[in-house]
C-alpha cells in the first residue's frame, strides 16, 4: 500500500505539475515575471539587475499585459513597480542556472513553459535525494517516510509554487541534500559531511536567504561532532566548511556593497514594494503574525492566493492535512521528549522551525508581512519525516498508520480535483 501512495503522488506530482506548467497563464500574480526577468538579465546582458534601475523587458510586460507577441500598451517605465525588476535583490544561483534553459528557445511564451519544466524537473530531484534521505534515517523501512513524504510533496501548493518561476525551485533540492550530509555528520560522527553540508547551505543561501534556515541546523550537528571527539583535523575541516560557505556567498555580498552599500538589498526592495503590498501601512503586531502563524504557516495546503472553500470535504482538507503534515510532526517530536536528542529526529525539524522563526522576524522586525507558508515549503517534507519515524517508535502494529498516509493521500489528490478549474485561470 505503501508503494502504491508513493507512485500515485509522484504521478499527481508529474501530471498537475507539467498541466501548470503549460495552463497556467503567464505570468503568476506571485511575482513569476520579476524572476523570469532577473534570468533574462543574465541571458541576455551578463550581468546582475540592479534593483530599482533595471526595467522588465517589453516582452515581459506584453505578456503581461495580454499583448505579445505585440508591443505592451504601457512601458516598464511607467507601470509602476510591474515594470521593474523587484526580485532583483535575491541571491543569484538559481537565476544563473536556468540561463541555459532560457536560451533554447526565442519565443518568450515558450521561454517561460521551458523555465517551468526545468523547475518540475528540480522538484522531482527532490523527491529523490528525499527518498536518499528516508533511506538513512529509516534503513529498510524507508517506505514510511518516503510516503509520508510525498503527501507534503504532492501538495497542490508545494506543486504550483515549485514550477512557477521562482529560485525556491532550487532551494528544496538544496536543503534535502544538505540535511542529508547532516544525518551522516550526526550518525558517523564526521566532519567531512559537516564540511559538505556547509558548502551546501552556503549554496542554499546563494540561491534563497531563507537559506540560512539551515545554519541553525549546520552548527548544532558540527558541535556535537566536535563534542564526541575532536582532533586537529577535524577542528580544521568543520571550520573550512563554514569559510567555504563564506566564500560561496563572498562575490553576491561584494556585488551588494559595491551596488547598494549592504551586505543585501533587502531593506531597499522592502521601501519599493511597501507602497504595494501595505499601502495603508498596517503595523504588523505580535498577536497579528501568531494568527497567520497557525493560518498560514500550518496550512500548506493550497496556493498562495487560491482557496479551495466549498461545501462538504473540500472545505476540511487543508485543515486536515496542515493537522498531519505541520502539527502531527510537531507533537510526534515532543512526545519523544529526551528520546528526540539521541535519535538525531531533531535535525529534521530544525530547518523549518528556523523558517517559521526568520518569517516572525521578517514580519514584526523589518515590518515586511512574510507569512506564507511557501516559505516553509523547501524543508516541509523533512519534518514530515519525523512523523513517520516516531510512529515506527511508538507503535507496535504500523498498519493504521499506513491506512492513515493512503486516507491522507486520496484528499491530496481530491484537493488538486477541487483545484483543477483555477490551474488555467490564476
Amino acid at each position: 500500500m505503501l508503494l502504491g501512495a508513493v507512485v500515485v503522488l509522484v504521478g499527481c506530482v508529474v501530471v498537475f505539475g507539467s498541466i501548470t506548467a503549460v495552463r497556467n497563464p503567464r505570468w503568476s500574480p506571485i511575482d513569476e515575471a520579476a524572476h523570469f526577468s532577473y534570468i533574462e538579465q543574465i541571458a541576455q546582458h551578463g550581468s546582475l539587475p540592479v534593483l530599482g534601475r533595471t526595467y522588465v523587458s517589453d516582452p515581459v510586460l506584453a505578456i503581461a499585459q495580454g499583448r505579445y507577441p505585440g508591443p505592451p500598451a504601457v512601458s516598464a517605465r511607467h507601470d509602476g513597480l510591474s515594470g521593474l525588476s523587484y526580485e532583483a535583490f535575491q541571491p543569484p544561483l538559481y537565476y544563473a542556472l536556468a540561463v541555459p534553459v532560457f536560451d533554447l528557445s526565442g519565443n518568450y511564451q515558450t521561454k517561460a513553459i521551458l523555465l517551468r519544466f526545468f523547475d518540475l524537473g528540480l522538484l522531482l530531484v527532490a523527491i529523490g535525494l528525499f527518498g536518499r534521505l528516508c533511506h538513512m534515517v529509516l534503513k529498510d523501512r524507508w517506505l514510511f517516510g518516503m510516503a509520508t513524504g510525498m503527501l507534503a510533496f504532492a501538495l497542490p501548493g508545494v506543486v504550483v509554487v515549485s514550477v512557477l518561476i521562482s529560485n525556491m525551485s532550487l532551494e528544496t533540492p538544496l536543503v534535502i541534500a544538505c540535511l542529508s550530509e547532516l544525518w551522516l555528520a550526526w550518525e558517523r560522527s564526521s566532519p567531512t559531511r559537516v564540511l559538505s553540508a556547509s558548502i551546501l547551505a552556503g549554496l542554499s543561501m546563494l540561491t534563497d536567504l531563507f537559506g540560512l534556515a539551515l545554519v541553525p541546523a549546520v552548527v548544532a550537528v558540527a558541535a556535537v561532532v566536535l563534542w564526541r571527539h575532536h582532533t586537529r583535523v577535524d577542528v580544521a575541516k568543520v571550520g573550512a566548511g563554514a569559510g567555504l560557505a563564506g566564500v560561496i556567498m563572498a562575490p553576491w555580498v561584494a556585488f551588494n556593497e559595491r551596488t547598494y552599500h549592504s551586505l543585501t538589498a533587502s531593506a531597499l526592495a522592502r521601501s519599493e514594494q511597501t507602497p504595494v503590498v501595505n499601502p495603508h501601512h498596517i503595523h504588523y503586531t505580535a498577536s497579528l503574525v501568531g494568527r497567520l502563524t497557525i493560518e498560514k504557516l500550518f496550512a500548506p495546503t493550497v496556493p498562495q492566493g487560491w482557496s479551495l472553500a466549498g461545501p462538504g470535504l473540500a472545505a476540511w482538507i487543508p485543515a486536515v492535512l496542515g493537522a498531519v503534515l505541520v502539527a502531527a510532526p510537531l507533537l510526534a517530536g515532543a512526545a519523544l521528549g529526551r528520546r528526540l536528542a539521541g535519535t538525531g529526529y531533531w535535525i529534521l525539524a530544525v530547518p523549518w522551525l528556523s523558517s517559521v522563526a526568520m518569517c516572525w522576524g521578517i514580519s514584526l522586525g523589518e515590518q515586511w508581512l512574510t507569512m506564507h507558508s511557501r516559505y516553509t515549503y523547501p524543508s516541509l517534507p523533512a519534518l514530515t519525516l519525523i512523523l513517520a519515524a516516531t510512529a515506527l517508535v511508538v507503535l507496535r502494529d504500523p498498519r493504521p498508520y499506513v491506512i492513515g498516509v493512503a486516507v491522507c493521500g486520496v484528499l491530496v489528490v481530491l484537493a488538486w480535483v477541487a483545484l483543477y478549474p483555477q490551474i488555467a485561470t490564476r
